[in-house]
């Protein structure tokens, strides 16, 4: 596909075992985009574009092994998007890691952009939820999901607002949009982005 001028070569793999749509970055093989059974061809480039800056850096540093046959199976390496680290997989418990990498890079930057808002929270929890990107309680405790580390930072950056100004509004009203999007004016972009970047979140990670 071509997009903003440059282009970006990928090949396109349908997997009948895929669950959802899954970017991988190879040496042998550079970027195969693997979808399930029945997804849109067309809707590929979409979510490639979307994805561009994590692919471009993944591309200038590519991963030191190979991915495997199976696209539900870890690779020996990844890049996650939101730290740009690269972190060993192989024989590792995945979600027991994935959860160490989030709680010690998820938790200080919500607290970080709680202080910058002023909205403080009693508590930052990091949860494998299987449905929600992040969720604040009565009490007034926040948790996020783990996976948020296949995230673009900025797309991060939203579902920490959202949840930090349920703080103050507890449900979707009006007032709770108008706050956030003083907060975060290109918020609605950033929603319907996360609608397209959740397909992007390997199978390994659920």
């Amino acid at each position: 596909m071509t997009a903003r001028g440059v282009q970006i070569e990928y090949s396109f793999r349908v997997s009948p075992r895929a669950k959802r749509v899954t970017l991988r970055v190879s040496a042998p093989e550079g970027l195969v985009v693997v979808v399930p059974k029945g997804f849109r061809k067309e809707d590929v480039a979409g979510i490639v574009e979307k994805r561009r800056s994590w692919i471009e850096r993944a591309l200038s540093r590519i991963l030191p092994s190979s991915a495997l046959n199976d696209c539900d199976d870890p690779p020996d390496s990844f890049l996650f998007p939101l730290t740009g680290k690269i972190l060993n997989l192989a024989g590792a418990d995945i979600i027991c890691l994935i959860r160490a990498h989030a709680v010690e890079e998820i938790t200080p930057l919500a607290w970080k952009i709680a202080d910058e808002t002023g909205l403080r929270p009693d508590r930052i929890n990091i949860r494998n939820q299987k449905s929600l990107w992040g969720s604040c309680s009565a009490r007034g405790n926040i948790s996020l999901n783990q996976k948020l580390l296949f995230f673009e930072p900025h797309l991060v950056r939203y579902v920490v607002l959202h949840e930090l100004c349920h703080l103050r509004h507890r449900n979707h009203s009006a007032d709770f949009w108008s706050s956030l999007q003083d907060l975060d004016p290109c918020c609605f972009v950033h929603r319907k982005d996360i609608r397209a970047a959740q397909w992007t979140i390997p199978g390994w990670a659920y």
